[in-house]
């Protein structure tokens, strides 16, 4: 291990509290190989720090930094195949600023970053927004990013007393609850997973009997022999993620914002034509299979428009009323 290596372990283990400088003396490096490690990592725009007294400096690893940078941009994202469109924008402005895509896991800990404004643009569900929107008024949702593209699997006979996964105030709970309910059953209990790969390990090996998730699992379920119950054909195009914003990130990156949602619009119109490029971009980002990216492509509904009545619609599915909804939304205009 080298110097660098260690104090990008350590700040990474700081999260987003960072650490004194002072710390890092600690490690068991000199005080001059510190340094000299610090600038290299600086201009290799993988740390910032800041100033907090006489001499005295605060660290983040440039990803857990709870704060916007200058000529940065952190775009946050679960691990599925609905953001072809901005993969492709994120990589579009990446010779021309420092954009940075993070694959996260679970949908409440990437809105929660979002909040925090340890992304600066995140890819989520829509209801995980719009709950962190009226809580933490840190952020606002931008636009629609993907409609439908998630189901439920199910091992055997769907019935009473199953056990069933979903992820939490999520789309995937939402409409797991809109589907249990239409097909009048009570008694199945639900049960939480923060990360779908272990969702679906644990579904393999019969820990539970079904699973809510979305694209690319459903088709990789599907190809095992699971049953699969799309909630589109049920339930028709609903919005499943949301482009959401740090509103300080506008604050100190405006123009990059500007041109990101230009581009992305541009990248969902154009995306059939990108196709290839964003199969790619999948593969690389995610670590999924080619041929899985391939077969489960047309899954979801790419899409950036996203209407009021789709936003009421899914709250209402959720069971909550929200008064001023525009006020949660960058563009009152939608």
């Amino acid at each position: 291990m080298s110097a660098k290596n260690d104090i990008l372990k350590y700040l990474k283990s700081k999260g987003h509290d960072g650490a004194l400088q002072s710390e890092l003396y600690n490690l068991g490096y000199s005080r001059s190989t510190i340094a000299e490690a610090l600038e290299a990592l600086e201009k290799e725009k993988l740390i910032v720090k800041k100033n907090i007294g006489k001499k005295a400096y605060r660290i983040w690893a440039i990803d857990e930094a709870p704060f916007p940078i200058k000529n940065t941009l952190r775009l946050g994202i679960l691990r599925a195949v609905e953001y072809p469109h901005a993969l492709l924008t994120a990589y579009d402005l990446r010779g021309k600023y420092n954009v940075r895509v993070l694959v996260y896991n679970s949908a409440l800990e990437l809105t929660n970053a979002l909040a925090i404004g340890k992304v600066d643009l995140a890819c989520s569900p829509l209801i995980t927004q719009l709950l962190y929107s009226l809580l933490m008024k840190s952020i606002k949702i931008v636009s629609g990013c993907g409609f439908a593209g998630s189901g439920l699997v199910v091992r055997g006979e769907l019935e009473e007393g199953k056990t069933i996964a979903s992820s939490e105030l999520s789309t995937m709970e939402t409409m797991l609850k809109l589907f249990l309910e239409k097909g009048g059953l009570k008694n199945i209990k639900v049960t939480y997973f923060k990360n779908p790969e272990n969702a679906v390990r644990s579904f393999l090996s019969g820990e539970i009997d079904g699973i809510s998730i979305w694209e690319p699992y459903l088709s990789l379920l599907k190809k095992k022999g699971f049953d699969v119950y799309h909630y589109s054909n049920y339930f028709g195009k609903y919005p499943c993620c949301a482009l959401g914003v740090n509103l300080s990130f506008l604050d100190v990156n405006k123009d990059i914002f500007k041109e990101f949602f230009e581009r992305f619009k541009y990248n969902t119109e154009n995306l059939e034509k990108r196709k290839e490029e964003a199969i790619r971009l999948m593969v690389e980002v995610m670590g999924f299979e080619e041929k899985l990216v391939r077969e489960s492509f047309g899954g979801f509904v790419y899409d950036y428009r996203l209407t009021k009545k789709q936003v009421e619609e899914m709250l209402n599915r959720f069971g909550l009323k929200v008064f001023n909804l525009e006020k949660l939304f960058l563009s009152q205009d939608f």
